[in-house]
């Protein structure tokens, strides 16, 4: 199964913090997942590469729950020109541990496309370490359909960070390093 969208783990993070940064551990907040244009939109998975968050194109839009404005998707628009993005897909937070659609995210999504990701993050964001916590909802055909665990990770795939690992060329240093000590002592 391929993965609709990657994130790396720094972007992820970066996106998690000032999700729960907005909320403020009372009130919802959201993200639109960005690409860059140049990227075949039929290919993927689909790499998000920069985030545009709902209250920077929108400052009124956190009123508890979400009242996005077309003034917010004209800044959208705006941002995506100017930067050369388009819009993979977008997450919203919760207040409880639920990551499902509710009947209002369904009947009113950000971005209406089939193919579109739309992501929920639970407890407003706060302790949200993985892909695996999300809700993952793909529109298709005009309805929804929902991923959530190790099903969410595969459609939208974190590569785990390489913790402590050394460039290629420094490990082969390593190796080499070895054999000229050897060597000089004989």
């Amino acid at each position: 199964m391929t993965a609709r969208l990657t994130i790396e783990p720094q972007l992820f993070a970066t996106l998690i913090a000032g999700l729960t940064e907005r909320g403020r551990g009372n009130r919802e907040s959201g993200a639109f997942l960005l690409t860059d244009r140049s990227h075949p939109s039929g290919q993927l998975p689909q790499p998000v590469t920069a985030i545009a968050f709902y209250d920077d194109l929108d400052p009124l839009c956190l009123t508890g729950a979400i009242t996005f404005s077309a003034a917010g998707y004209t800044a959208l628009l705006e941002r995506c020109r100017r930067d050369g993005l388009r819009v993979v897909g977008d997450i919203h937070t919760h207040p409880h541990h639920h990551v499902r659609q509710s009947p209002i995210d369904a009947a009113h999504p950000m971005v209406a496309l089939d193919g579109h990701v739309a992501l929920i993050a639970p407890h407003y964001g706060a302790g949200v370490t993985g892909v695996a916590q999300l809700g993952v909802h793909l529109r298709v055909d005009g309805r929804w359909a929902s991923f959530y665990g190790q099903r969410a990770e595969h459609f939208f795939h974190m590569p785990r960070p390489a913790v402590g690992r050394a460039p290629w060329w420094r490990r082969l240093l390593s190796h080499l390093r070895p054999r000229r000590r050897n060597q000089e002592k004989r």
